[in-house]
């Protein structure tokens, strides 16, 4: 099976077209496509449809999709085990990241680690959906990460920050002059809608409430500068409207709205050493620039129990 390139079939499965698979990866668009056709004379087996303007899945190929994910996974293992002997002298660790903390966090965590680890290479992961961020570190397709609750009981997590959320106004806005923002008024205003934000839908489900939606936004920022225009409001975490480009006026709600993030793993004592590591310079940062949990277990390389973190 030496013609059987996971990196190649998972990134081509993903993007349903080879020449977007090559620029990602690296390759030609001819490379992409001899690595496929290699891995069907391999498998005796069609593994995508070509089509103009893309390409699809074949009955084999998506059967044989989470087999080879799986695959994929071991062969990763694989190296991060021969990367733990060599003593963090190299190596990639994928690190599981959503927007806030990828604009926010991470630059600082990484300047830290990198100094000290400068051959380990970081490969961020960016994930807004909560199920499938728990699903990805349970087929061990990221090493580590940060999460929000709930997470389910089979992955191990730090808490690390307890983050209010807040309604962002124009200056002018009639909200704008309040010490908080009643949950009442959630639906009284044009609202600035992110597409498949979960979270704060599950904010206007919980107290029954149905978002006034003027207009919707791919992208945190892009909504914020519109809500700086009058356009509407938004609701976004503390930590993304840290040091924000534009003139408006965040307020925390009348009644708790906050979220819980986390850092952790499939199993914090199973991941890579890195991983590990990674995981202990991001507390550290954190605890730093914050203040946060000094009760919190020691930040030393090991495992962490779920009874000393409970």
């Amino acid at each position: 099976m030496d013609r059987i390139n996971t990196e190649v079939f998972l990134k081509a499965a993903e993007t349903l077209n080879f020449r977007r698979t090559a620029d990602e990866l690296g390759y030609t668009q001819a490379g992409v496509s001899y690595i496929i056709s290699s891995m069907e004379q391999e498998l005796g087996l069609p593994l995508f449809i070509r089509e103009y303007g893309g390409v699809e899945l074949t009955a084999e190929g998506r059967d044989l999709l989470p087999w080879i994910r799986d695959l994929a996974a071991s062969e990763h293992r694989l190296r991060e085990r021969v990367d733990d002997l060599k003593n963090l002298d190299a190596g990639e660790i994928r690190v599981l990241v959503f927007y806030s903390i990828s604009l926010r966090w991470i630059p600082g965590i990484l300047e830290r680690f990198h100094r000290d680890y400068p051959n380990i290479r970081v490969q961020l992961v960016s994930v807004d959906e909560t199920g499938l961020a728990q699903e990805m570190t349970r087929r061990r397709e990221v090493d580590c990460g940060f999460y929000i609750l709930p997470v389910a009981d089979d992955l191990e997590m730090i808490p690390v920050m307890e983050e209010p959320m807040k309604a962002s106004f124009a200056p002018d806005h009639p909200a704008a002059a309040l010490d908080h923002f009643p949950v009442a008024d959630l639906d009284r205003y044009p609202y600035i809608n992110l597409v498949r934000d979960t979270e704060v839908m599950d904010i206007f489900r919980k107290y029954g409430k149905t978002p006034k939606i003027g207009f919707t936004s791919e992208n945190d920022l892009s909504a914020l500068a519109m809500a700086s225009k009058g356009l509407g409001y938004c609701i976004n975490s503390s930590i993304l409207l840290e040091d924000i480009p534009y003139d408006l006026v965040s307020v925390e709600f009348d009644e708790p709205v906050r979220r819980t993030i986390c850092i952790g793993a499939r199993k914090i004592s199973e991941s890579p050493k890195a991983a590990r590591m990674f995981i202990r310079y991001a507390r550290e940062w954190l605890a730093e620039r914050y203040g946060i949990h000094p009760d919190a277990p020691p930040l030393e390389d090991a495992a962490y129990s779920r009874e000393v973190l409970h």
